[in-house]
Order: C-alpha cells, then structure tokens, then sequence
C-alpha cells in the first residue's frame, strides 16, 4: 500500500513539473515575439510619419516644373497609311461612297426643285389651281421629275434619284402634319396615294418626253391642269419643260449637287 502511494505521489510531482515546464517555455517564447516584433512595428510606426510630414510639407508647397523634360519631349507619332494601302482603300471603298453620299445629294437636289419660281402667279394666278396640298405636289413632282431626268444620266443614278424622292416626301410628311393631321395611319395612307400618283406622273411624263411635244402636252393635261380651257397654258409648261431639260443637260452633276442651278419660272 505504501509503495503505491508513493508511486502515485511520484507521478503527479512529474506531472506538475512538466505542466510548469511547458508553460514557462510558452511564456518566454511570446516574451521573444514581442521583442523581435517591437523593431518591425516602431520601424513601420516611423515610416508612417514620415510620410505624413513629406505629404504635408508638399501640399504646402507648389509643384516645380522641369523645363527641360517638357521642351525634350518627342512629339506624338502620326500614323498615316502609305500610298499604297491608301489606293487600295479608296477603290475598295469606292462602291459605297455613292449610297453614303446619297441623301445629302438628294437634299441639295430637292433644294433646287423645291424653289419653284412663279408658283403664285403662274400655277395659282393663271392657271386657277388652288392653293391646297395636291397642287403643290402635283407642280412639285413635275420639278422632280425634270432632276430626275437629267440624274439618269449619271453612273450612281441609282442612289440619288433616291435620296432626292426620300427629300420630296419627306417635305411632303412635314406638310401633311403642318396642316393639322396627326393620326399617324391617315397620314402613312395619305403618302401612299401620293406615291400611287407621283408614278403614274413619272411614267406618263418619260413617255411623252421621248416621244413629241403632243404627247408631252398630254401627259402634263392629265397630271397638272385637268381643264379644257387651259390649251395655251399646257403650251407654255412644255415648252418650258424642253427648255429646263436642255438647261439642265447643260449643267454637271456636281454644280447640281453645289447647287449652282436654279429652275426658271414659267413664262405665259
């Protein structure tokens, strides 16, 4: 009995020793963190006020500028495509540029028809039209086909003839709404039958222009002045129908496109 007491007793001296131990050992090892660390952190806490003071001091003072690296500066390349690629471009792009170009055309050529000199004395005064929407596309359109006439002659005929139509019942639009229509559905049905009617115009007029004067005459008593009293003033619209085509024949695309043309008013 006395021997395991005493074993008992032995084993719970080694136990506290190695308790006191251990601990003792983790207290000198914190005790060494701390004081490798305490360098580090005073070494970062100094760094900090340095850096303080350094943006403090160079706020308060104004920035220099050097000189010598402003005045050495290199200048900015500019990159510009040789002769070479730049033809290959230009003919690779060639094709395009007309439909590009196309509704700016159409504008300056409206810009030309859409003066129409004379409409109040001739077309409202002498020949008794009256002053509605209807007459002035029925006159507008005579003007349109004459610049379309002369545009056919050009290689992209195509594109301008369009942008100039697009300009025509885009003016046509403005006008439709300028007179109190603002449904959208009467106004899309009032445009298709002015479409429907500025073609029956177009075809009648090209065939009574390569034809002769008297189907000419016809053609502008249909669409323009549907009276039977109006034999002297369909007279004078063909004649002055011939002469603004040779006019126009006479004159080249790009002065019609800059805008160095102007219709002459018709003369009774």
């Amino acid at each position: 009995m006395f021997r395991v007491q005493n074993r008992t007793v032995g084993a719970l001296l080694r136990h506290r020793n190695v308790w006191f131990t251990t601990r003792l050992c983790k207290d000198a090892i914190a005790t060494t963190s701390k004081l490798a660390a305490a360098p580090y952190v005073q070494h970062r806490s100094v760094q900090r006020a340095q850096q303080q003071q350094q943006y403090s001091s160079s706020s308060k003072t104004k920035p220099s500028i050097d000189t010598t690296k402003a005045a050495s500066k290199k200048p900015e390349k500019k990159y510009v495509l040789s002769e070479k690629y730049a033809s290959f471009v230009r003919k690779l792009l060639a094709p395009l540029l007309p439909l590009y170009r196309s509704q700016n055309i159409g504008k300056s050529l409206y810009h030309i028809c859409s003066t129409c000199p004379g409409y109040q004395e001739f077309w409202l005064d002498e020949c008794r039209l009256p002053d509605t929407l209807q007459t002035w596309f029925s006159t507008s359109s005579l003007y349109v086909w004459m610049m379309m006439a002369r545009i056919r002659a050009d290689p992209n005929a195509k594109h301008y003839n369009q942008g100039l139509i697009d300009s025509f019942f885009g003016d046509a639009e403005r006008k439709i709404r300028q007179s109190g229509i603002k449904s959208g559905r009467i106004v899309n049905d009032t445009l298709k039958d002015l479409m429907s009617s500025f073609k029956g115009t177009v075809m009648s007029l090209d065939q009574g222009f390569a034809s002769s004067d008297a189907v000419l005459a016809a053609a502008i008593w249909r669409n323009l002045l549907p009276e039977d009293d109006m034999v002297l003033q369909i007279d004078s619209i063909a004649r002055f129908v011939r002469s603004q085509l040779a006019a126009l024949d006479k004159c080249s695309i790009d002065d019609l496109i800059a805008r160095n043309f102007a219709f002459q008013p018709v003369h009774p």
